[in-house]
């Protein structure tokens, strides 16, 4: 109490948003953490039901699996019967939906790492502005005249910088990790383009004799409108 009196009300205002940005650096990193973004063995299972065309494995595999990439690839893989500008369009609107969701509340925390070392200041400039109104009330012959105000100029100062390296800190983290997932929905969208690409260019080679007839099951799973791709 004693610290926080010395403080006054600018250090109270940086204890306020501390937590907040405390509460805001564990919530987003709960988050993040229970997305699975990984998504080799997720790739490996749509692969191989788009090169079987077999649409709704590839739908069912994104279900089972969660998570952002599966989230994006399954909003295209919805889209594929309809041809490669309706793919393209579903994936730019799920990516953008998935990057809002991710980067929510990086934004607040990049506001505290900024705003707290500016409290800090201003407690610095009060403090000293009290310190100067004593001195002209009572002289410089009694410095404990002084300690409240030199008081809360150091305290508040070190309390903006005790707060805003851990932010910045702690947001730069969950940024790289942002990075990381979308750079990750993006490859994983190359990928698939690739394989639908090379699916439909092996659809239209002549069959051999050797080679089994498809089932009519397994080419009904995938629309002939997918050859537009």
């Amino acid at each position: 109490m004693q610290l926080l009196l010395s403080g006054g009300p600018v250090l109270v205002a940086i204890l306020l948003i501390s937590i907040y940005g405390l509460y805001i650096f564990f919530e987003r990193l709960l988050k993040l953490s229970k997305e699975r973004h990984d998504a080799d063995s997720l790739m490996t299972r749509v692969n191989a039901a788009v090169s079987e065309r077999d649409l709704e494995g590839a739908l069912v595999a994104c279900e089972n699996f969660g998570g952002p990439v599966a989230r994006v690839l399954k909003a295209a893989l919805l889209k594929l019967p309809y041809g490669r500008s309706a793919v393209e369009a579903a994936f730019q609107e799920a990516s953008l939906q998935e990057e809002q969701k991710l980067t929510r509340g990086l934004r607040p925390l990049a506001t505290i790492a900024q705003v707290s070392p500016l409290l800090g200041l201003l407690g610095t400039v009060t403090g000293m502005i009290i310190a100067f109104a004593e001195i002209s009330q009572q002289g410089t012959g009694n410095p404990a005249a002084l300690a409240d105000g030199i008081g809360q100029a150091l305290v508040t100062t070190a309390a903006g910088l005790i707060v805003a390296i851990p932010t910045l800190i702690g947001h730069n983290y969950l940024a790289s990790t942002v990075d990381k997932i979308l750079t990750e929905i993006d490859r994983r969208r190359e990928e698939l383009m690739a394989n639908v690409a090379q699916a439909v260019a092996s659809r239209k080679e002549p069959k051999r004799a050797s080679r089994p007839a498809p089932r009519p099951e397994d080419m009904s799973l995938l629309s002939e409108d997918i050859s537009s791709l």
